[in-house]
């Protein structure tokens, strides 16, 4: 397989997850009646200047996932225990190849045993980047980080066939509308109901709702009109460092 697109080399793969060569850039995200902070997404970036979602497809690949990923939460918990963080929340991402299993969930319950405070201040957003064949299994382990305090987001909700299913059989607490949507609002009337349909059925069921991928005041307002609570896009930051 050719992977020299993906910037980073298969063999350095596990050395760079070992080592934790890669940083957190944190894109805010925003109550939309507000426009206070309510939290950031951790997004992982590579010093080679790799793509992070080659990368991320590689790992996964490589059956190197679960461990990526529990180094970012490792990072972002680092993150939040700096001092003056105690208002700080963190979202962080979590593949489908890592909710095939205990392990993931088990290590994250472990990294925050000794403060269990920090939980409420993590969120994870399952990710749809393999399918959950599962979807019981899933929620049982998923739903041993939301006993904990940790909050539960789907993301790209309604880019996939089964992001209703996923609604029906995961504990969850928010959803992410798919950037695609939220993109087309101002010029497509369709893509307007749809959101609006989606925000509906998620505020019967008692979740919140994130519009990504927002870039122009329009957008927000027409989203506010919706009722959707929260928003992230380039409008309110790019992903950075700090």
């Amino acid at each position: 397989r050719d992977t020299s697109v993906t910037g980073v080399q298969t063999c350095a793969l596990p050395i760079l997850v070992k080592a934790r060569d890669f940083q957190l850039h944190y894109q805010p995200i925003v109550d939309l009646k507000t426009g206070a902070v309510h939290h950031f997404e951790a997004l992982s970036r590579f010093k080679s200047d790799a793509s992070p979602i080659n990368t991320i497809r590689m790992a996964e690949e490589l059956a190197l996932i679960e461990s990526f990923d529990l180094a970012v939460a490792e990072k972002a918990l680092q993150r939040l225990r700096k001092p003056g963080s105690g208002l700080l929340k963190i979202a962080v991402n979590v593949s489908g190849a890592s909710r095939a299993s205990d392990a993931y969930a088990e290590a994250l319950l472990k990294m925050t045993m000794a403060t269990p405070d920090e939980r409420r201040r993590l969120i994870v957003e399952i990710t749809e980047t393999a399918a959950m064949a599962d979807l019981a299994a899933v929620n049982r382990r998923l739903g041993a980080l939301r006993e904990a305090g940790i909050k539960l987001c789907i993301d790209d909700f309604g880019a996939g066939a089964a992001s209703l299913e996923y609604i029906h059989g995961l504990a969850v607490d928010t959803v992410k509308i798919d950037g695609k949507f939220v993109q087309a609002l101002d010029q497509d009337p369709k893509a307007r109901t749809v959101v609006s349909h989606l925000v509906e059925l998620c505020g019967s069921l008692n979740l919140t709702t994130i519009a990504e991928f927002v870039e122009t005041e329009s957008t927000a307002e027409i989203l506010r009109g919706l009722g959707v609570d929260y928003a992230q896009g380039w409008l309110y930051g790019k992903a950075e460092a700090e």
